[in-house]
């Protein structure tokens, strides 16, 4: 009976002895892992830039999330606009700081004014958050007075949304006896000739293969018209060959919305033998088929524009 209590005294001790030093143990294992982290500054990071921000918060022990981007007029892009936690709060070590990135000063496109009236013009500006800037007048035999004749800059440029767009404004035709050349584009180069015959102008066709007119028609001119002409001004027209045809095709264009999680801005441009012009300009959902019917002169091109971004070129 002795033996039996005995052993249980050493086997109570044992077990005691081992788990004393199983409860050090755990503790010395778990201090490894579990550490206090320290407390941090946060660093003012606002009016910084990407680099600089991470150079800031790597030596604090902390790290970065940009948490959007917004447009700013008076930021320039890439830099940071605001932060969550705000500078000079104490956080622990590791702690994620979050940051807005200006995007700079939104950037527009420049709608054509050409043929627009002053009020027209005005409306269509300030629809896209631009304003009208300096008018300047000047005679016109094509056009009547208030319709815009050119504009700086010119259409499809882009410029930061607030920016004026100056505009050459017809003021009439002129009324002190000035001369102006007519517009005869597209007319019958007969009909050229003999108006510059009768008002005796030195006058000289020159024949030429083009797909921008039909055979017998002026589709160049030299002066150009509203151009001021005297009775010495030489006057040059380019027609159309019997070979000439005023090659436009009825095509159709499509563009599929690339996949994402919010709308986009899809603007498409035209480029072929007649110059450059949109043929489509709008916010579209992601995965949306946009159709766009279209009359192509020769060789043509179209440019995509995401969110105001060139994105591709595509033959059509």
């Amino acid at each position: 009976m002795k033996k039996i209590i005995m052993f249980f005294i050493k086997l109570f001790v044992i077990l005691a002895i081992l788990a004393v030093a199983g409860y050090y143990s755990f503790n010395v294992i778990m201090s490894g892992f579990v550490r206090e982290k320290a407390e941090v500054l946060v660093p003012d990071l606002q009016g910084k830039n990407l680099v600089e921000c991470l150079d800031m918060l790597s030596q604090s022990k902390l790290a970065l999330m940009k948490d959007g981007s917004e447009f700013n007029q008076d930021i320039p892009a890439g830099i940071v606009i605001r932060q969550i936690p705000p500078a000079g709060m104490n956080v622990k070590e590791g702690k994620v700081i979050k940051i807005v990135i200006s995007q700079g000063g939104e950037i527009v496109y420049v709608p054509d004014l050409k043929g627009q009236t002053i009020r027209s013009a005005t409306i269509s500006l300030r629809s896209l958050g631009l304003v009208l800037g300096e008018l300047t007048k000047k005679s016109s035999a094509k056009y009547e007075e208030g319709i815009v004749l050119d504009q700086e800059p010119i259409a499809g440029s882009t410029i930061e949304k607030d920016s004026s767009v100056n505009v050459l404004v017809s003021n009439g035709a002129p009324t002190d006896g000035t001369v102006l050349m007519p517009d005869w584009f597209g007319k019958s180069a007969e009909e050229a000739k003999k108006w510059a015959i009768d008002e005796n102008y030195e006058v000289k066709v020159i024949s030429k293969r083009t797909t921008l007119a039909n055979p017998g028609e002026v589709f160049k001119q030299s002066p150009n018209f509203d151009e001021r002409v005297t009775k010495d001004t030489k006057i040059t027209f380019y027609v159309a060959d019997e070979k000439s045809a005023l090659a436009l095709e009825d095509k159709i264009f499509e563009y599929v919305v690339p996949d994402g999680n919010e709308n986009k801005r899809i603007r498409l441009v035209l480029n072929d033998e007649g110059g450059e012009r949109d043929i489509f300009n709008g916010i579209r959902a992601p995965k949306t088929t946009i159709s766009i019917p279209v009359k192509v002169n020769g060789k043509a091109t179209v440019k995509v524009f995401i969110n105001n971004i060139s994105i591709e070129e595509r033959d059509f």
